[in-house]
């Protein structure tokens, strides 16, 4: 095993279970991608990771809430 994946499986390890969920998602993400990431996706994963308002909004609302329905989707 290479030295990147040895450091990644130990962060991996270290992390707290409440993150980990989302350390796997994220892996998962950039397993599937085709492209490299550039600094405009890390920053958006950074952005997401530090929202922890908890607010979520439904697309109905959303809908709703800029003027479409989903007939203008």
């Amino acid at each position: 095993m290479s030295a990147i994946r040895m450091k990644a499986v130990e962060f991996i390890r270290d992390l707290p279970e409440d993150k980990l969920s989302s350390a796997v998602d994220y892996l998962r993400y950039l397993s599937e991608q085709g492209d490299a990431l550039d600094d405009f996706d890390y920053e958006l994963a950074k952005m997401a990771d530090e929202d922890t308002d908890g607010e979520t909004v439904s697309f109905d609302a959303l809908l709703q809430e800029v003027g479409l329905t989903y007939a203008d989707l």
